[in-house]
């Protein structure tokens, strides 16, 4: 998040949507997956993910997740960890190679799934490289800024915030420096939680692409206080 001395500055473009749908009708928020045993998780520098590599391939256990073919009938195959593992606010997001029908896409999204029985489990957040930005106005945009050791303020490209259910001072609280805000939800008490499924748009750094992540909050606020989702099959 931005320092006090290096604001971020926020701007309300007065859209009201929720940008765009996801592409991929089967990778849709609430949507069900397989439960693997596996987790292909997307931390790890390259010494640490060459010793899992050889780790598992001494095994005998799979080296790669499951590409999921997006035009097939089976369902993902996504590891779902319990929701006690994500108390701190962070999840473990899982990587996900698609067999693509489309170039809209990039081949490569990542993925975050709630378990819902002992082999289900629900999708909650997507994220997916699409190759343009939604044609929609954004609720909140915000430029994150840093300041560099030299003093100066850089910052990043801006981030287009779509929410149908949270008005834009929610939204605007949600990127606060500091206490409850998208960065840190461990901090939110269950009436600061955000609510319903919010989409954020940012162009990547090579700036040939536009990552879409969506996000189910109230699936997550369900998980986080106490509530587990149900199996839709």
């Amino acid at each position: 998040m931005a320092s006090v001395d290096c604001p971020s500055q926020i701007a309300r473009p007065g859209g009201t949507t929720m940008g765009t749908a996801i592409p991929v009708p089967a990778l849709r928020l609430g949507s069900s997956v397989q439960r693997a045993k596996e987790s292909f998780g997307t931390g790890g520098g390259g010494t640490s993910n060459a010793a899992e590599f050889a780790r598992r391939r001494s095994l005998g256990l799979p080296i790669a997740p499951r590409t999921f073919d997006v035009a097939g009938s089976a369902l993902p195959a996504i590891y779902a960890p319990e929701a006690a593992q994500s108390v701190s606010g962070f999840y473990p997001y899982q990587r996900l190679p698609l067999k693509t029908a489309s170039k809209g896409y990039w081949p490569n999204g990542l993925i975050y799934a709630q378990p819902a029985s002992a082999t289900m489990g629900r999708i909650a957040a997507l994220v997916l490289t699409l190759s343009r930005p939604p044609a929609a106005k954004a609720k909140l945009r915000i430029t994150p800024a840093w300041k560099t050791n030299e003093g100066v303020c850089q910052r990043q490209p801006g981030i287009d915030v779509f929410a149908s259910a949270m008005s834009f001072e929610q939204l605007r609280r949600l990127f606060s420096p500091s206490g409850c805000n998208w960065r840190q939800l461990a901090a939110c008490k269950p009436a600061e939680w955000p609510r319903g499924q919010i989409l954020f748009v940012q162009q990547t750094r090579g700036g040939v692409g536009y990552e879409h992540r969506w996000v189910d909050y109230d699936m997550l606020a369900a998980a986080r206080f106490g509530n587990r989702p149900k199996v839709h099959r």
